[in-house]
């Protein structure tokens, strides 16, 4: 038994608890929380723990951005795990529901809810994950969006790759759209600021097109819900500076 691991421990009552663990039996466990307090916690109270020694900032507990598999829309290399999942809602009118499977396969899909409109987008987002640790993951990709009208599609396939550090993360993804086949490059990135907050940047570059984008915003987060909001800048020939609000929420279970 490693005395100096931290771990978090989350109890049948939904409290948490966080410290180390000094001894242990086949009923009980003698914890040590991060306050110093010396408590007994009966093992038939424990839904589940886990190690989070890496999770402390100068002793504070930092807890784990809720939807780390997207950025403000795209995806990023980490994928669900089993069992996994979480309902999101982009711009108010575009929800969406994604379920993990075999901690490699994420399935997410939604429809458009504009008020009082006969027919809706429907879009879906299967995603692949190959090879995901602590610090690197690695994914493929479908993002299909089924418009309105009887034939109009929009098709991407996509890879993607997320490097985790300390306080910050990096995604780089590259894909085409299968109709005319233009390479399209994202370069994303994240910085923890805060116990409850990191700052996110998504920005898309489509060859030989002029929707292109740079984001830059917040994600406030809580132990299930991650809200995000951000401005979006497209790159366009304009002597003004256009700034699009952009605001989504996910709740992750």
């Amino acid at each position: 038994l490693d005395t100096s691991v931290t771990i978090r421990i989350e109890l049948t009552d939904v409290s948490t608890l966080i410290g180390n663990i000094e001894s242990e039996d086949s009923t009980s466990i003698s914890f040590n929380l991060l306050s110093k307090t010396k408590i007994k916690i009966e093992k038939s109270t424990i839904l589940r723990r886990e190690i989070v020694t890496s999770k402390l900032q100068n002793g504070e507990y930092w807890i784990e951005d809720p939807n780390r598999t997207r950025l403000f829309f795209a995806p990023t290399g980490r994928g669900l795990r089993s069992g996994k999942g979480y309902f999101s809602v982009y711009e108010i009118f575009f929800p969406m529901v994604a379920f993990g499977m075999f901690d490699y396969i994420t399935l997410s899909g939604g429809m458009s809810l504009f008020p009082g409109a006969n027919n809706q987008l429907i879009y879906l987002a299967p995603k692949v994950t190959p090879f995901q640790n602590e610090k690197y993951a690695f994914s493929v990709g479908d993002f299909f969006v089924k418009f309105p009208s009887d034939d109009n599609y929009l098709n991407i396939l996509y890879g993607v790759f997320t490097a985790t550090f300390d306080k910050g993360a990096l995604t780089l993804g590259s894909g085409f759209e299968t109709y005319d086949s233009k390479p399209i490059f994202l370069i994303g990135g994240e910085l923890r600021i805060s116990r409850y907050a990191k700052l996110i940047t998504e920005n898309w570059f489509i060859a030989d097109s002029e929707f292109n984008f740079v984001s830059l915003g917040f994600r406030f987060l809580g132990e299930h819900l991650a809200a995000d909001f951000a401005f979006v800048i497209p790159l366009v020939d304009s002597e003004d500076i256009i700034l699009l609000p952009w605001i989504g929420f996910a709740y992750n279970f």
